[in-house]
């Protein structure tokens, strides 16, 4: 009798699963094919962005080859092509390019804006920031000692690629606008600072002796950039008092 009772109690339990299961069933499929489509769009996503990421290398390198040539006017287009539609990164890149074509024209303005464009168009430090120190060396000479720590102290923070470069450039703002005390104390710091590479606390040394020997001006002259090369390690100065060397900004 009892195996009577095991076998319908197992028989209800059966028949509950089964309906259960039938009336789950379009919410599990619903759930299996919304995963499936997720799959499928975030691969279709990939390979597009994967696509479009050759596109605008491959554009970019032909903007370059032209600009090789020599033939800026069909580089810049080129250049401008990239901007309209290639990816994030090539797009600041190409903006870049954009900036150092307007600076060879004499344009600072254009050059400012163009980087500005670019550091914006990035979310990688080492591509935005680079763009945010070159339109800072530019508005050195062009703007406001207001305007360019606005523009440098996001750079200087901990961690930030180009921080020692951003102080560097505060301090030689100071002197381009004849703050010389608050110079003095940015360079003094820049020239034992750990973090900071050897030719730039070569540099804020050689500035500092000029600057105490009473060549202010000199120091002035000598501390404006060209706005679109790399800083490069001072030449060795023979004169006792060395005078501050040329520091270029940043290479494209």
């Amino acid at each position: 009798m009892s195996d009577i009772f095991e076998e319908a109690e197992e028989g209800l339990r059966r028949d509950r699963w089964v309906a259960i299961a039938k009336k789950s069933a379009p919410w599990v499929g619903g759930i299996l094919g919304g995963a499936l489509i997720l799959s499928l769009g975030y691969w279709g996503y990939t390979a597009w962005q994967d696509q479009q990421m050759n596109k605008s290398s491959e554009a970019y390198n032909a903007a370059l080859e032209i600009a090789e040539t020599g033939d800026l006017e069909k580089a810049k287009a080129e250049y401008l092509k990239v901007v309209e539609t290639g990816s994030d990164g090539y797009k600041a890149l190409a903006l870049m390019q954009l900036a150092g074509i307007a600076l060879e024209d004499d344009k600072p303005a254009e050059a400012l804006k163009y980087f500005d464009d670019a550091a914006k168009a990035s979310s990688a430090p080492l591509v935005s920031d680079q763009a945010a120190l070159k339109a800072a060396f530019i508005a050195i000479d062009t703007g406001s000692l207001d305007d360019v720590k606005k523009r440098l102290e996001p750079l200087m923070k901990d961690g930030r690629p180009y921080a020692p470069l951003a102080r560097e450039a505060l301090a030689m703002a100071k002197v381009q606008h004849g703050d010389m005390a608050g110079a003095k104390t940015d360079l003094q710091l820049l020239s034992v600072s750990l973090d900071a590479p050897e030719g730039v606390k070569q540099r804020a040394e050689a500035t500092l002796a000029a600057i105490d020997s009473g060549a202010a001006e000199a120091a002035r002259e000598a501390l404006k950039l060209p706005e679109a090369q790399l800083p490069q390690q001072p030449p060795a100065q023979s004169a006792p008092v060395p005078a501050p060397a040329p520091v270029p900004a940043p290479a494209q």
